[in-house]
C-alpha cells in the first residue's frame, strides 16, 4: 500500500524519466550480456579449438603407439622365429652326431656278428680237417675201405 501512495505521488513526467533510465540501465544490461555471449562464444570456439588440436595430438601418439607396438611385435615374432630355428638347427647338428655313433654301432654289431659267423665257419672246417686228417691217417696206415668209408659216415653223422 505505500508503494500505491509513493506511486500516486510522482508525476508521468517523473516516471517516464525513470522508465527511461530503466531502458537505459536494461539496454545497457543488455549490451554487457551480449559481449558476455560473445565472449563466452569466443572462449567456447577456443576450448573446442584446443580440445580438437589435443584429439589431433592424441590421435598422433596413439598411432605412433600402435606403430611401435607393430614393430615390438614383429621383432618378438622374429626373435621367436630365431630361437625356435635355431632350436631346431642345433637339435639337428647335436643329433647327426648321435646318428652317426648308432650307424657306427650298428655297422659294428654287424661286423662282430660277421667275425662270429666266421669263427664259427673256422670251427666247421678245423672239425672237417681234423676229420680228413684223421682219415687220412687211416688211409696212410693201411686201413680198408669200408673202414675208411665207416669213418667218413660217422664223421658226416657227427657234423
Amino acid at each position: 500500500m505505500i508503494t500505491l501512495l509513493l506511486l500516486s505521488q510522482i508525476t508521468r513526467d517523473e516516471f517516464m524519466d525513470f522508465k527511461r533510465q530503466v531502458e537505459v540501465q536494461f539496454a545497457e544490461i543488455r549490451g554487457e550480456i551480449n559481449e558476455l555471449k560473445t565472449e563466452m562464444r569466443a572462449q567456447i570456439q577456443a576450448l573446442n579449438q584446443r580440445i580438437d588440436d589435443l584429439d589431433k595430438k592424441l590421435n598422433k601418439r596413439m598411432d605412433d603407439l600402435i606403430t611401435y607396438l607393430w614393430i615390438f611385435m614383429g621383432f618378438i615374432t622374429i626373435l621367436i622365429g630365431f630361437i625356435i630355428g635355431f632350436g631346431l638347427w642345433d637339435r639337428r647338428t647335436y643329433l647327426k652326431p648321435v646318428e652317426e655313433k648308432k650307424a657306427d654301432k650298428e655297422l659294428v654289431m654287424k661286423l662282430e656278428q660277421k667275425v662270429e659267423n666266421l669263427e664259427d665257419e673256422n670251427k666247421r672246417l678245423k672239425n672237417q680237417n681234423q676229420a680228413l686228417i684223421f682219415i687220412l691217417e687211416k688211409f696212410i696206415s693201411g686201413a680198408s675201405k669200408e673202414e675208411i668209408k665207416s669213418e667218413i659216415e660217422i664223421m658226416k653223422k657227427m657234423s
